[in-house]
């Protein structure tokens, strides 16, 4: 069970033939721009009446498992954050940001930051962080160094206590090394102010995120039949446990 959830910004419903001039068209093109590794990258318009969304499939995620959770993610968008200049819905498996402003520009890599830990900790804090620390340094330098279509590592290694420590660490793919690089470091680094100790912690942002479990949470075999990524489910579905949506008023 996860703690840490954020809630809406309040609403606005002033100008909301802009969402439709700009949203509309770039969330419906989003899937079709597949890189074939589960990343989105799409941008409707020009200059100030430009609109852009980026999807990101969690790396070990099947294709038919990514497509439903993007299908999920932009229905669930366009009903929840209708009229918003800007909008991010984290899932367990995807995560999908619409904004008015190029998203992967600038160097705020707090936009968006959203950190979620388990409830409960190791006994001996020192002990796990000595083993923690190394074991993300080694994952936050392999996904770094993947190439242009996926930076994405995920590996497990002994814990305190006779557990087992299962690891994530992914970057947006169209980021530089050193980008990607810097983005996890900052990721890693909240682990100490906001889940110290924890037996397990997230830390989710549109450029990067990072994870850490005492259970095996990567996906071992396809469980979801394909789905049509041009037909959105018939109805709102509700929310995975954990996930998180966040909208920003139309200015």
């Amino acid at each position: 069970m996860y703690e840490g959830v954020r809630g809406f910004s309040q609403w606005s419903f002033l100008l909301g033939w802009l969402w439709w001039l700009m949203g509309g068209p770039v969330l419906a093109s989003l899937p079709n721009t597949n890189t074939g590794y589960g990343y989105f990258n799409a941008t409707a318009g020009q200059g100030t009446d430009a609109a852009y969304a980026i999807c990101l499939c969690r790396g070990d995620v099947v294709l038919h498992m990514c497509q439903s959770c993007l299908n999920d993610a932009i229905f669930r968008l366009r009903h929840t954050c209708l009229n918003q200049s800007e909008a991010v819905i984290y899932y367990e498996y995807c995560l999908l940001k619409y904004s008015n402003d190029p998203i992967l520009g600038g160097n705020d890599m707090m936009r968006d930051y959203l950190p979620l830990n388990n409830v409960d900790s190791f006994t001996n804090k020192e002990q796990f962080n000595g083993l923690l620390q190394p074991f993300m340094t080694k994952l936050r330098l392999e996904a770094a160094a993947g190439g242009s279509l996926l930076k994405f590592d995920m590996e497990d290694t002994p814990g305190p206590n006779n557990t087992t420590l299962y690891g994530l660490t992914q970057c947006v793919p169209i980021l530089s090394e050193p980008q990607c690089d810097d983005c996890l470091k900052y990721a890693i680094n909240q682990f100490a102010s906001c889940c110290d100790g924890r037996v397990g912690a997230i830390v989710l942002m549109a450029r990067c995120n990072v994870r850490y479990e005492i259970y095996d949470f990567g996906i071992k075999s396809a469980i979801l039949s394909p789905p049509s990524l041009s037909s959105p489910p018939a109805r709102i579905p509700s929310p995975p446990p954990g996930t998180y949506v966040n909208c920003q008023p139309l200015l």
